[in-house]
């Protein structure tokens, strides 16, 4: 199985969201840009209907930086 590339539209996306994500939640772009690259491989990978991944993994990350913060 080959993978589909990513589209620019995806990539804008995918910054925009990171960006809002950082913002959010008062972290560096650079931590949150990290967190969210590792999650979204490992959501693309066990993800069957790819349809809800960007909710997801927004969720997701979300929850993981919010838990971080509470650990600093």
């Amino acid at each position: 199985m080959s993978e589909e590339p990513i589209s620019r539209q995806d990539l804008s996306s995918q910054q925009h969201e990171i960006e809002s994500l950082a913002r959010e939640m008062d972290m560096p772009i650079d931590l949150v840009q990290q967190i969210y690259t590792i999650e979204h491989a490992k959501f693309d990978r066990a993800a069957r209907i790819k349809t809800f991944v960007p909710v997801l993994l927004y969720r997701h990350v979300k929850a993981l930086l919010e838990i971080q913060r509470a650990a600093s």
